[in-house]
């Protein structure tokens, strides 16, 4: 009777470790994947007129609010890092107006602060309007080009 009692408790024992060894194993949580570096993304993307009172005429400009977050869990996006880069695909302007009286060249802006993990910034870009007020404007906007994220955005004109 001895000898099956101490069998009993030997395996009993093992039994027991075993149960703790794999409840460590199933209950542990995996180490966080390896961040390569921040990561940015286009957020909102926002418009804005603004006149201003000036001689001879009124000067109009258009603000583009762009918003910038870094997606990243633990990385710091380090400062001058992060670009923006806006550019005019197509303007349309009422009857009798030429388009080509409007073309701009692409606008570029850089975030000269760092951008910390889960965070965001906007950043603003402007252009200048001309006196014939265009119906619908449409821009291309990139954050760090080439390989960055795009979107492409429509500003419309109606009643602003």
């Amino acid at each position: 009777m001895v000898k099956w009692i101490r069998k009993t408790i030997i395996y009993l024992s093992v039994l027991i470790f075993l149960l703790f060894l794999a409840t460590g194993v199933i209950l542990s949580q995996p180490g966080a994947a390896d961040e390569k570096g921040p990561e940015i993304r286009l957020g909102e993307i926002t418009f804005s007129l603004r006149e201003f009172q000036s001689t001879p005429s009124q000067l109009r400009v258009m603000e583009i609010h762009i918003e910038v977050f870094n997606r990243s869990r633990t990385s710091t996006a380090p400062p001058n890092s992060i670009t923006v880069v806006v550019t005019q695909k197509e303007a349309k302007f009422p009857e009798g107006t030429s388009v080509t009286e409007f073309a701009s060249s692409p606008q570029e802006v850089t975030l000269d602060l760092p951008l910390p993990p889960s965070t965001g910034r906007v950043l603003i870009i402007g252009f200048s309007l001309l006196e014939a007020k265009p119906e619908s404007i449409t821009f291309e906007v990139q954050v760090n080009p080439p390989d960055g994220e795009k979107k492409t955005v429509k500003w419309e004109g109606r009643g602003n």
